[in-house]
């Protein structure tokens, strides 16, 4: 019997109206004496506002700003510089590069850790992991980590705010945890009874989906209202804590699958730059969905993603699929010997990657006519 590993949440989660202001009696609670400050520039603007004094003051002296892609080079500059100045903890504001480049670089410099999210478009601020990417942001690794993040704090009028793009890309991102989730359940264990803490990766995949179908749309629109409602909470939840409970119980068979190596694939084109990771990610559920040949859940999907303005087709993602040479390239990246698509219970060859990718484009076609 294989052994179970479960890095199922962090350490201490809160979620409501005003909990940011709560977060100076959870320093002195975690005894934290020395804080620093990792964040985006405009997840600071926007998390400012939320934040008390206290912790606002520490922009003076600890606050580094993080820009570009999540690289081994920011982290273990920023980890030095943490180890040599006596910082105990770090706080990371913001989205999925400044909350990975923190959970990375307390991991390496042996102290705390305490995210905020600024946006919903993935579920880093739960995950006990770091995706990593060269300067020029093509994917390269992701790295585990043997503990999760301390303290997570989830103030929704934030999210609220957001560009409502980012909340798009977390329902793309998050509906993969479903769709991967089944490949690789369907793969690892064929005929024995699914381990305990794969039951609950399992049951917590089909929450993400039950919850985005259903209050996908209405988040969206609380979005774009600049408003924080039920739905809104259920699907920001959905994409923090559900979707970080697949991968947190399930491990190596709630992780990733096909959808996230199409992702992976499509960083080789700068066509995509523009797209965020989500965005990319919900492609990646159609092509799985044609490699799988699950014609009619594909068409199911096509119906939601045209209602919420997710990519369906390669002309969406700037790409011509007459590029034969572009999409050779995307296709080998995508199929790379390590990657999580051979996980999939199907060969995995180049030609049925391309004829996934026209399958979709076929059924794009057929819908639209």
């Amino acid at each position: 019997m294989p052994t179970s590993i479960v890095k199922g949440a962090p350490g201490h989660y809160r979620i409501g109206e005003g909990i940011l202001g709560e977060l100076p009696e959870f320093i002195a609670e975690l005894q934290i004496k020395n804080l620093h400050i990792i964040s985006g520039r405009k997840s600071w603007q926007a998390t400012k506002p939320y934040l008390p004094e206290e912790i606002t003051r520490l922009e003076e002296s600890n606050l580094t700003f993080v820009e570009g892609h999540t690289t081994l080079e920011k982290v273990n500059q920023l980890a030095n510089k943490l180890k040599s100045n006596g910082i105990d903890a770090v706080l990371g504001i913001g989205g999925g590069t400044a909350l990975d480049i923190t959970k990375a670089t307390a991991v390496q410099a042996d102290i705390k850790s305490i995210l905020i999210p600024s946006i919903a478009a993935t579920c880093a601020v739960w995950t006990p992991l770091s995706v990593f990417y060269d300067r020029n942001g093509a994917f390269t690794h992701y790295t585990e980590f043997p503990l999760a993040t301390t303290l997570v704090l989830v103030e929704p009028a934030i999210i609220a705010e957001a560009p409502v793009q980012y909340l798009k890309a977390g329902i793309g991102d998050t509906l993969a945890k479903f769709y991967e989730a089944d490949a690789l359940i369907e793969a690892f264990f064929t005929e024995e009874e699914l381990p305990v803490p794969v039951k609950v990766s399992q049951f917590s995949a089909i929450i993400c989906r039950d919850v985005l179908l259903k209050d996908g749309q209405s988040a969206l629109d609380s979005v774009n209202k600049g408003i924080v409602t039920n739905e809104l909470t259920r699907v920001i939840e959905a994409i923090f804590m559900t979707g970080g409970m697949v991968g947190g119980f399930g491990e190596k068979a709630g992780r990733i699958a096909g959808a996230h190596s199409i992702h992976n694939g499509l960083t080789e084109a700068k066509e995509v730059k523009s797209l965020l990771h989500g965005e990319l990610v919900a492609y990646g559920i159609l092509v799985q969905l044609a490699l799988e040949d699950k014609q009619e859940e594909l068409i199911k999907l096509l119906d939601y993603y045209q209602t919420w303005v997710l990519p369906t087709s390669l002309s969406q993602l700037n790409i011509a699929n007459e590029n034969k040479e572009l999409l050779s390239a995307i296709i080998e990246k995508a199929i790379l010997p390590h990657e999580s698509i051979h996980f999939m219970k199907r060969e995995i060859t180049k030609e049925a990657v391309f004829d996934a990718m026209m399958m979709v484009e076929k059924l794009n076609l057929t819908k639209a006519s």
